[in-house]
């Protein structure tokens, strides 16, 4: 069954990514401190500002987080093309008492969604890196900012995605010793579970394991084609008179250990930007916070080994487009990791070129046994989520 949109295949799956239960006040106050968390540490938007605010908010599902900006006394537009999800949206903010916070419920995708009303804050959030029209989306973005006010994207960063892929990479290899021809199936599910459930059971998952399942290992929508990286996104925000304003994870050293009376261009921001994910390149590897003298910028020859890696995992992982021998770990990434001061890298990128080997091996025992001797790598996850926040300027 081929899906035509990520929204699609939930639809066809019968899942829901990310549920969000909020049947108790523990978990609407677990829910509230996350949210919290996200907008005022990370991002730098405190919800004291954002009291009768006027937000737009793109995909906002069942509406479990544009309920926290209502109860924060945002007024919301919220636009929702699955029209199956707007009775419980409806009967969630009724339950909060919040309804009235709601200026407009609109049942379409961003792609139709049209206004002349410019808002203090636009967010699109756990879709918009799968649209085939994206670049143009967060232009249209753009264009429904107000000036000063700001734009929040998520994304599944390029880099970030190594170790998903590389679990995805071993799992349709097993599949493939296993002969399961069908990535869907309750075989696959199960030798899944075999793989990983362990190492899933030790995160703090709002999620079930199939639902992770469904959403990492064999969702078609987690494919290089769909993965996007800041290098790309910032000329995207320059395009549309926006320049970066904060991120989650909050990875970049861009405005520490500056004096505030140095005021940078943003061009000079963002090439500074650029040059820190080549610093942090180790974070978004593994999810390990960097120490000091770990090891050397990556280049940009090893960036680039790193993107062909990804796109040949994409390719495996996607109805085994390629065969896997055609899946190798880069020379130049082994070279860069194994020099560095840190000698976690050292043994995940020891690990890693195990696993590699391993899966060019018709031995699914031996594939097994060498992922549950990775410890390292079985300890990791990598940053592949991202949440990145811009401003659009004030003459724009």
């Amino acid at each position: 069954m081929s899906s035509k949109s990520l929204l699609e295949y939930y639809q066809q799956n019968s899942f829901n990514p990310v549920p969000i239960p909020l049947e108790d006040r523990a978990a609407w106050e677990s829910h509230f401190a996350k949210r919290h968390n996200l907008y005022e540490r990370h991002l730098g938007i405190p919800f004291s500002l954002l009291q009768n605010c006027s937000i737009l908010e793109f995909g906002c599902n069942s509406g479990e987080n544009a309920l926290v900006l209502a109860c924060v006394g945002a007024n919301l537009t919220l636009v929702e093309p699955n029209n199956q999800v707007l009775p419980q949206l409806k009967a969630l903010f009724q339950k909060f008492g919040v309804t009235e916070r709601i200026t407009s419920l609109v049942t379409e995708g961003i792609d139709t969604f049209e206004s002349d009303i410019a808002y203090d804050i636009v967010l699109a959030e756990g879709f918009l890196f799968a649209l085939p029209n994206r670049d143009r989306m967060v232009q249209k973005i753009g264009k429904l900012i107000k000036p000063g006010g700001l734009g929040v994207i998520s994304f599944n960063d390029r880099y970030g995605c190594l170790l998903e892929m590389t679990r995805r990479m071993v799992a349709w290899r097993a599949y493939q010793l296993q002969g399961i021809d069908n990535v869907h199936s309750q075989a696959a599910l199960n030798l899944a579970e075999k793989l990983f459930a362990t190492d899933f059971s030790k995160l703090k998952a709002s999620r079930s394991f199939e639902a992770w399942w469904k959403d990492t290992l064999i969702n078609p929508f987690l494919a290089s084609e769909y993965h996007w990286s800041y290098p790309e996104l910032i000329p995207l925000l320059e395009q549309i008179g926006c320049e970066f304003y904060s991120s989650s994870p909050k990875w970049t050293a861009i405005d520490r250990f500056t004096w505030y009376k140095n005021v940078s261009e943003s061009s000079q921001r963002h090439q500074q930007l650029t040059e820190n994910l080549r610093m942090y390149l180790p974070f978004f590897l593994t999810g390990l916070p960097p120490s000091v003298g770990e090891t050397s910028p990556a280049s940009s020859a090893v960036i680039d080994s790193l993107t062909n890696l990804i796109k040949q995992l994409s390719d495996y992982t996607v109805n085994w487009g390629i065969s896997i021998e055609e899946v190798i770990y880069p020379l130049l990434l082994d070279e860069y990791l194994s020099q560095s001061q840190d000698s976690r890298l050292r043994q995940f990128n020891t690990e890693m070129k195990d696993l590699y080997e391993a899966a060019k091996y018709n031995q699914l025992d031996g594939l097994i046994s060498t992922y549950q001797a990775s410890n390292c790598v079985r300890s990791m996850w990598g940053a592949p989520y991202h949440y990145i926040c811009f401003s659009k300027r004030a003459d724009s």
